[in-house]
């Protein structure tokens, strides 16, 4: 089109040098309307053409100490910098009505054309004045159209064309026919009515001319056209009105942008934001907003005394007087579908989300509305008329799904739901409460056996209200510091002396005060946040030892439970040793206990790890012995220290022959192996004899100590000056 001369500082009196030859030699300098450029940031000129000269008198060298301000085209600051921002915003404004003042102080009235050029070292305003007012209309017409002007519209992406008094096209650019398919030559022929969709002319038509005649342009507005071929597409339009020499209107130019491809972005951008990519489905917040609308016009009608019904088709809708409004919820949660993403992949637990959520939109109705709530949770929402019997037939029509195996990768994997059900308005009358509701007897299906549905009932609450508070709370108590360590002694009974430490966590709610491991252990694996709470209660663990020891009170050892989902961990080993390291302590200080139900998995992490811990000189012990099935064969191959014997045997010793007999069997199994015995949950002298008549090494109890917090211990044993080091005090 045409080159930018390099731009040029000014001198020390305040001109700028002329522009390069480069400049010269385009198209611009000839062109019979007068043409300027200047400054983005300030006005200023950088070039003219020779019609800008021989139309207002300034010369180049003359223009370029003056600014858009001091040629009188804008009046003010405010106006230039307004005009710059819309120009900004929208790359050209063409045609708004300007003064220009010409050199010899007369002020002409002329068109302003300008569109915004962007370079590297900066931006640019390309200007062009049109003379609407000609000595004749005809003349003047014939003048613009047979100049350069379209050749310059020609390299615009954006589409002009120039509309006469008649409503016919007299003028456009290339832009502008070829994003409606036609030639120029076919555009010539045709009307804006031939173009544009009947139903946005009759609107838009009087409402344009209004505009026009009032002020001489239009409203930036969006519409629609029409393409040869019949499609239609959304275009942003603004409409310039178009003079005569004696000032009447004899038509208007178009300025037509296409905004298909900015639509498309929009509809992408609104699907990220209400969709979930994986599945495709509504997402959480495309569920509420569609929750909270039909509420609101449940609410509507109910206050009229009516309620909507919609026919079977689906299609029409009618008011029923007096019968209440009505829909469903229905909580879908995938039963183990971790299972499947530990064992198979998550590649392979995403193409399961992808077939199930296919398969259950599949099988609804066209007006109910389905959504991927998170994770492997689904809600479906059934719009009026419905009922409980109509729910539970959904519901049973979902689980059949996952009557027969998924084939994944050529692999077979079964997999079931467990669906919770509300209804409006009986079980909630707003949104959270409803969820809630859905949620809870979600619940109830999945403690009742899973692979199945449950109905919300208001006395379902209490237990798994209690358990979905119990995990909500439980998810930030480690970092409000709210767990606490209580340490149960260890007893030697051929010496007397204390032989080691249990580490119990105690979680210190701040409502309801000490809360024990046996009420929120549970939880913690089930949300999933016991690996932390394990990896703390061992760091604290070691430091209280450390603290001990510096104070001169010698515990022999503290055991520490593991979890089995810390062995899923590939850094246990690495961070006990941490640990140890950390706090200064021999690896025979530490004792951690895993229960016999982990070591039966005997899955190659676990083994890797416990040959690990073994290897650094960790002591390991089976907790609960006895209540997991044992095989000799494994227990023989396992790298253990000691067995402790489950509570439920020695709570009876002295009353039950058979949990004697097996407390016996388990003493000597131990013996045999070389390992010791550690005897839970003595409490009487009855248990304490038999036990140490049957060689038991170590008892734990509450007949000699409840667990009691790291003060409390220190105090209840004699720190005892005159023991020799590395021997531990006796029990009182």
């Amino acid at each position: 089109m045409f080159s930018l001369p390099s731009p040029q500082q000014p001198d020390s009196s305040g001109s700028t040098p002329a522009p390069s030859t480069e400049y010269d030699n385009t198209i611009f300098r000839d062109f019979p309307i007068p043409f300027a450029i200047t400054r983005f940031d300030d006005g200023r000129y950088i070039a003219t053409n020779r019609a800008f000269e021989s139309t207002f008198g300034w010369r180049e060298e003359e223009a370029r100490t003056k600014t858009s301000l001091g040629t009188g085209i804008w009046h003010t600051r405010e106006e230039r910098d307004a005009f710059l921002r819309q120009l900004a915003d929208s790359g050209n404004i063409p045609f708004p009505m300007v003064h220009v003042v010409c050199r010899d102080g007369v002020s002409l009235r002329r068109r302003l054309y300008a569109t915004l050029l962007p370079r590297e070292n900066g931006q640019y305003v390309f200007s062009g004045f049109i003379d609407v007012y000609g000595p004749a209309s005809a003349e003047n017409d014939t003048r613009i159209k047979q100049s350069h002007l379209f050749q310059i519209y020609d390299c615009i992406m954006d589409g002009y064309a120039w509309v006469d008094s008649t409503g016919h096209f007299v003028e456009c650019n290339r832009a502008f026919h070829e994003m409606l398919g036609y030639t120029k030559e076919e555009i010539l022929q045709l009307s804006p009515r031939d173009v544009t969709p009947a139903h946005w002319y009759s609107i838009d038509i009087r409402v344009e001319q209004e505009q026009l005649m009032y002020r001489g342009y239009s409203d930036v507005y969006e519409k629609e056209l029409i393409r040869k071929d019949g499609s239609v597409f959304p275009i942003e339009l603004q409409l310039y009105q178009h003079l005569d020499a004696n000032g009447n209107h004899a038509g208007f130019w178009g300025v037509v942008r296409d905004i298909s491809e900015r639509k498309r972005q929009q509809e992408n951008i609104r699907f990220l934001a209400f969709h979930d990519l994986l599945t495709k489905l509504p997402n959480r917040v495309s569920f509420m907003e569609k929750l909270e609308h039909l509420l609101q016009r449940a609410k509507y009608l109910a206050s009229r005394g009516l309620s909507l019904e919609v026919s079977q088709e689906g299609k029409q809708e009618k008011e029923t007087a007096k019968r209440p409004c009505q829909m469903a919820l229905l909580f879908i949660d995938l039963d183990h579908f971790k299972d499947v993403n530990d064992t198979l992949g998550h590649q392979v637990g995403d193409m399961l989300l992808q077939i199930v959520s296919r398969k259950m939109s599949d099988l609804l109705r066209d007006n109910d509305f389905l959504a991927r709530f998170g994770g492997d949770e689904f809600i479906c929402l059934l719009e009026a008329p419905v009922t409980a019997s109509t729910a539970a037939a959904v519901a049973e029509r979902i689980l059949s799904l996952f009557s027969s195996p998924l084939i994944l990768q050529e692999q077979e994997v079964y997999i079931s739901a467990s669906i919770g059900i509300c209804l409006f308005p009986n079980d909630g009358e707003d949104a959270e409460t409803l969820i809630k509701h859905a949620d809870l007897a979600m619940f109830k299906a999945k403690n009742e056996g899973r692979n199945t549905f449950r109905f919300y009932e208001a006395s379902l609450g209490a237990d798994i209200m209690e358990r979905v508070t119990l995990e909500h709370a439980l998810r930030g108590a480690l970092q409000r510091r709210e767990f606490i360590l209580h340490y149960q002694p260890q007893v030697d009974l051929a010496t007397g002396r204390l032989a080691g430490v249990e580490a119990l966590v105690r979680w210190m709610h701040p409502e309801r005060g000490l809360i024990p491991p046996a009420h929120f252990i549970p939880a913690a694996e089930n949300i999933g946040v016991i690996c932390e709470l394990g990896a703390w209660v061992l760091q604290e663990a070691c430091r209280q030892m450390a603290e001990w020891h510096a104070a001169g009170f010698l515990v022999p050892r503290v055991a520490v439970n593991l979890s089995a989902l810390q062995f899923e961990r590939d850094n246990l080993v690495e961070f006990v040793q941490q640990q140890l390291e950390k706090y200064d302590l021999r690896p025979q200080m530490l004792e951690l206990e895993v229960t016999e139900s982990i070591l039966m998995q005997q899955t190659e992490q676990t083994l890797a790890a416990l040959s690990g811990l073994r290897k650094i000189g960790v002591y390991l012990a089976v907790d609960d012995f006895g209540t997991g099935y044992s095989s000799l064969g494994y227990l023989k191959s396992l790298p253990v220290h000691r067995l402790k014997i489950d509570y439920s045997f020695v709570r009876d010793i002295g009353r039950d022959s058979n949990d004697e007999a097996i407390t016996r069997a388990v003493i000597a199994l131990s013996s045999n192996l070389g390992l010791e015995t550690v005897a839970e949950g003595v409490e009487r002298e009855e248990q304490e004899l038999f036990l140490r008549d049957e060689g038991c090494h170590i008892m734990q109890g509450y007949r000699y100590a409840y667990p009691l917090p790291a003060r409390e211990v220190q105090k209840l044993y004699k720190k005892g000056a005159e023991e020799s080091p590395g021997r531990s005090p006796k029990f009182r």
